[in-house]
């Protein structure tokens, strides 16, 4: 049987799993293309897991519209494609983006509340 090999993390934030809904917009140096809705897979301070129908290629720009729950106006950003994995044979991808341009704020307010359900669920470990 074959072992599992841990792969170390890159990521400066830890990501939380969430379930947003977001717009996006792939941007080129020739145009922006038309704006349609996806999901995401999950969420830090320095970047998205989004899942769509379309693969674009590494390195593209992607201007992301999140939807908060606590916010009444979608929180605007571009992130980079870092990584694309095709998801089976559905012709659905999940996108990782790394966060180019967002509101410092935003970026804070993202880090804290993954940091807070992080040390949460580590307590709740604790207590178990």
């Amino acid at each position: 049987m074959k072992k599992k090999m841990e792969v170390p993390e890159k990521r400066n934030y830890p990501r939380l799993k969430a379930y947003h809904l977001a717009k996006y917009r792939v941007i080129s140096d020739a145009s922006v293309g038309q704006i349609k809705l996806t999901s995401l897979k999950d969420i830090g301070g320095g970047g998205v897991c989004m899942r769509c129908e379309e693969r674009f290629p590494l390195a593209s720009l992607v201007q992301l519209y999140i939807n908060f729950p606590h916010s009444s106006l979608p929180v605007p950003s571009i992130g980079k494609v870092a990584w694309i994995k095709e998801i089976g044979k559905t012709k659905r991808y999940e996108i990782g983006l790394q966060f180019m341009e967002i509101e410092d704020l935003v970026r804070e307010n993202i880090a804290k509340q993954v940091n807070s359900v992080g040390q949460a669920c580590k307590e709740s470990d604790a207590e178990e």
